[in-house]
């Protein structure tokens, strides 16, 4: 299992949210470009990039579209306003090596055909439900159904948040993360990482491929420093 830290952007910022709530927001001095170079130093493999502007509706095409090609060893998955066919083909054409979205769990056949590799479902749970639009929406489809659309098509890639626990650092949300990987679903867990010691439980998990941590490193509840962290972030845990 791998350790991926996101990189969350607001109007060219990093920043967290607490339960996904923009008016619950805690921005960060440091550029995005610098911790990036940190995190790559460290040993990153995969970043989680979000452009938060346009998963509250308003795309802010910034710096971080450039991103993929100066850091060549590093995998970037992007999340945050691809709510089109054509926006998920500009963000591959960048060099993202996936994209995130709902877009998979609101209009699933409108990805027919795509590699099922470069999709990655975001399924934003509240409870039982799936949310979208900045985790402001329920889904009108029951969970299961949507799981269903998403694998007859081919798109078995998930990152799986627990809304209730995200930027809480209360720890991860391993009854959503067990229960979509057990779907069938190879999972990225997110929402609620607060340390090195919350891997372990998340990589006995079967199907659970990846942890999502924004803010625990952000804040140095995991310490970039750490040999643990870099195995962890090689993909070695």
């Amino acid at each position: 299992m791998q350790l991926i830290p996101s990189m969350d952007l607001m109007r060219g910022r990093l920043v967290r949210l607490r339960h996904g709530d923009p008016r619950q927001a805690t921005f960060y001095d440091l550029s995005p470009e610098a911790w990036l170079e940190q995190l790559a130093e460290a040993g990153a493999r995969r970043i989680h990039l979000v452009d938060l502007d346009g998963a509250f509706g308003q795309p802010c095409q910034g710096a971080f579209t450039g991103f993929p090609a100066r850091f060549p060893a590093i995998r970037f998955q992007l999340g945050g306003g691809l709510r089109s066919r054509a926006a998920i083909h500009e963000a591959l054409d960048l060099g993202f090596e996936a994209v995130v979205g709902t877009l998979a769990v609101e209009q699933p056949t409108a990805l027919r055909g795509l590699p099922g590799g470069c999709v990655i479902a975001a399924l934003d749970l509240k409870g039982d439900r799936v949310v979208t639009h900045g985790w402001q929406s329920p889904s009108v489809c029951a969970s299961t159904d949507v799981f269903e659309a998403l694998l007859t098509l081919g798109f078995d890639r998930a990152l799986v948040t627990d809304v209730s626990r995200d930027g809480t650092l209360a720890g991860p949300g391993l009854e959503a993360a067990a229960w979509v990987a057990k779907e069938g679903f190879r999972v990225q867990a997110s929402g609620g990482l607060k340390d090195l010691a919350d891997l372990g439980p998340l990589s006995g998990l079967p199907g659970v491929v990846g942890a999502i941590s924004g803010k625990a490193l952000m804040e140095g509840f995991i310490p970039l420093g750490d040999p643990r962290t870099r195995a962890a972030l090689e993909g070695g845990v």
